[in-house]
């Protein structure tokens, strides 16, 4: 976790954080009831179900700090807003990764790209984490900013991270055993 931050996440503060999502959700869910919308109700109580799945499809990472580091994503880097998607089975045994060496790594990288972000823009970021047997596979897609990253590819012990830049979009892939 960083130690940048104003303060530590705590479990009593993740709890207020997801409370305060889920009320959200449903207020909105509600409100589109009362103006009589029950197709964009049922929508959004499907999209919000879906959200869950996926959420609930992390713990099959097997990498507990990194899947803590994603639920809390949002919360931590204010200046973005992220889509999850997570496709995982039954991790096979121990990650040999160092999982708080990656949740460093993820950490400082969105720090540094949350500094130069423009906080009026629409800055998604869409998560894709797989998982497969030994291997796993986080993929960050986001608006292309000027930011000074200045590596393509970082070799860990038993991860790697890669950048792909276009004009429209970055990737980051860190994937690992």
């Amino acid at each position: 976790m960083s130690e940048s931050k104003e303060t530590e996440l705590t479990v009593r503060g993740a709890l207020q954080f997801a409370r305060h999502d889920f009320l959200n959700e449903l207020q909105l869910i509600l409100m589109q009831l009362d103006l009589g919308r029950v197709p964009e109700a049922r929508s959004q109580l499907l999209e919000a179900t879906e959200r869950m799945r996926s959420v609930s499809r992390l713990g099959g990472l097997g990498m507990p700090g990194v899947e803590t580091w994603l639920l809390t994503f949002s919360w931590r880097y204010k200046t973005f807003t992220s889509e999850l998607e997570a496709q995982t089975g039954q991790p096979a045994g121990r990650r040999l990764a160092s999982e708080e060496e990656v949740v460093r790594f993820l950490d400082s990288l969105f720090r540094q790209l949350e500094e130069h972000a423009d906080p009026f823009a629409e800055n998604t970021v869409e998560v894709m984490v797989s998982a497969d047997g030994p291997d796993w596979k986080l993929t960050f897609t986001l608006p292309a900013e000027p930011v000074p990253i200045e590596w393509d590819t970082l070799e860990r012990e038993h991860w790697t991270a890669e950048v792909y830049r276009s004009t429209e979009y970055w990737t980051f892939t860190i994937r690992g055993q």
